[in-house]
């Protein structure tokens, strides 16, 4: 994908990985933040080619703390308690994330990787906080360990040097054995809270066994020191500029004392529990939140839909489904055979077959071998359509036919058409339909009457909906287009069926032109309305009694053109 798609692409994009995780996204403004219920991102305008990759990222992490994380914990006042256990819990909950979406194992691991190479990402040292020091190693040791982020394996092994100079040897050792429970022994982030209390207090436990073991060696050394001889009291004092016999003791008790032994625990313990935010590195996404608002513009901003289920009125369905069988079959053995005969091509010259060329005899004393016909096979359409029908307030309103007699009002037979066609195009081989209704309860959603992969004998239920609302066709455009980038087929056609002007034209012109700049193909109905401003392909129906023939004529031009 390159950059420039990239842009065009982002909102579409963000939410259809969003839509994947069950997570509203919005896209606009100029930062990236949660607020336990939807992510917002910045609306991408830069060429950065690194910014996609690190989107994606905080997209998964961020949907994995909305789906398993506890936003009502409190951790109390210790910054210390709150940092370890969310660096536990961020890795619980990408574990968790990675069991239902796998692919999100390497897009987060891909951020680190790059992080790393850009230098965002480092090892804790010595000089660093006793506070970020633990930190760190939890954090790198935990996401090397739990979820095979190796990139991060040379940074564990300094951290953890620094970690062995700065804490009590049992305190490191006791430490990894209690950072063995994760991911297995923790459900819930209550879980990752009770760990991290189990770190602090054996933290706590080992400091104070150093100081115990500091005092009974100072009580050792008194106890075995020599009582001075009171010949010796007039002595010369040492000359005071022969620092060789100082060494030489500060060379030995620095033998005697082990490596982990810590000159003032309770200073060190007092400093680490009482650190700040200040005192600790800022959270790992927290800081590629920053440095993705940093690469932003200030645009309006858009809001991912949400994708509600449709009424069901399953009585309804059955009637509809009746009324429209008939015309639907016919519909569909016209297209069927209209895509049969285009995956056949012309005949070929062939050397062998079973269908002489009569009209290539002549040839033979001419040495051609070439005497046979052969047809050659191509592949289906292998299109996605997703189908997007508008059910604002005016398809409710009674309109009339050409010729001036009342035909009661759009949204029963707009609902009638779409179903046959969606029926048309499940059964011809390679169309995968899918439809969509707005708004749904209100403007910032939809509604699903048929998601693709589902049978629409199923869904019939779905179509025997309420004309209300307004038009947010920006919104309904930006759900359909994030369904069919979902789709496997490699062709993708967004049909959009309306009688009204959009909400917002700016910012439906803009969407469809990014849907256009990803790959996905758009084309309008208008029903009573001119909307080929909106759609570069785009037919108008002034009398209704024609919808279903003129939606027939449309769905085999844009099926051909496959």
């Amino acid at each position: 994908m390159t950059n420039r798609t990239l842009h065009n692409a982002f909102p579409i994009v963000a939410a259809a990985i969003g839509n994947r995780f069950g997570i509203k996204v919005s896209v606009g403004g100029n930062q990236a933040y949660t607020d336990g219920r939807s992510i917002q991102l910045p609306a991408y305008e830069g060429d950065d080619p690194d910014y996609q990759d690190f989107a994606w990222g905080l997209l998964a992490h961020e949907s994995a703390h909305i789906r398993y994380s506890d936003f009502t914990l409190r951790y109390g006042s210790s910054v210390l308690r709150r940092r370890l256990c969310n660096a536990i819990e961020d890795v619980r909950i990408e574990h968790e994330l990675a069991k239902d979406f796998p692919g999100t194992r390497l897009t987060i691991r891909t951020v680190i990787e790059k992080m790393i190479a850009k230098g965002d990402f480092v090892a804790n040292s010595i000089d660093d906080h006793p506070a970020n020091i633990l930190y760190g190693f939890v954090l790198k040791y935990l996401r090397a360990k739990v979820l095979g982020q190796s990139a991060l394996l040379p940074l564990v092994e300094q951290t953890e040097a620094a970690l062995k100079t700065t804490f009590p040897k049992g305190a490191v050792t006791r430490l990894k054995g209690l950072l063995s429970e994760v991911p297995d022994d923790l459900q819930s982030e209550s879980d990752c809270l009770k760990l991290t209390d189990r770190i602090l207090t054996m933290i706590e436990q080992e400091f104070e066994q150093q100081r115990q073991r500091n005092q009974a060696q100072k009580s050792a050394d008194e106890d075995t020191s020599p009582e001075p001889d009171e010949t010796d009291q007039d002595a010369e004092p040492a000359n005071s500029n022969d620092t060789d016999g100082q060494d030489f003791s500060d060379d030995v008790e620095a033998d005697e004392r082990l490596p982990n032994d810590i000159d003032d625990p309770m200073g060190v313990l007092q400093t680490l529990l009482s650190a700040g935010d200040g005192d600790i590195e800022q959270d790992l996404f927290e800081s590629l939140k920053s440095a993705l608002s940093l690469a932003a513009e200030n645009v309006s901003e858009l809001l991912m839909p949400s994708g509600h289920e449709s009424p069901m009125d399953e009585q309804a369905g059955a009637f509809l489904l009746r009324k429209v069988q008939g015309e639907s079959g016919k519909i569909r053995a016209a297209l069927q055979g209209l895509v049969q005969s285009q995956t056949l091509n012309r005949s070929q010259p062939a050397c062998r077959g079973r269908r002489m060329d009569g009209k290539r005899l002549h040839r033979l004393p001419l040495g051609e071998t070439k005497l046979f016909q052969r047809k050659q096979s191509k592949e289906a359409p292998n299109t996605a359509i997703h189908l997007l029908l508008d059910k604002s307030e005016s398809m409710g309103y009674q309109v009339a036919d050409s010729q001036g007699q009342p035909m009661g009002s759009r949204m029963p037979i707009a609902l009638e058409a779409t179903l046959a066609l969606a029926l048309a195009f499940e059964g011809i081989p390679g169309v995968n339909p899918g439809v969509t209704a707005f708004p749904g309860r209100y403007d910032d959603s939809v509604f699903r009457l048929l998601e693709h992969g589902q049978r629409v004998n199923a869904r019939t239920g779905a179509f025997s909906l309420a004309a209300t609302g307004s038009t947010p066709m920006t919104e309904a455009i930006w759900f359909g287009a994030a369904s069919l980038l979902r789709c496997r087929e490699p062709r993708k056609v967004l049909m959009v069926m309306t009688d009204g002007q959009p909400n917002d034209t700016l910012s439906t012109l803009e969407l469809l032109q990014r849907c256009r700049d990803s790959g996905i193909e758009t084309v309008g109905v208008g029903l009573g309305l001119d909307v080929s401003h909106l759609f570069p392909i785009a037919i108008t129906i002034n009398d209704l009694s024609e919808l279903r023939a003129q939606l027939f004529e449309l769905s085999k031009a844009v099926l051909l053109a496959a």
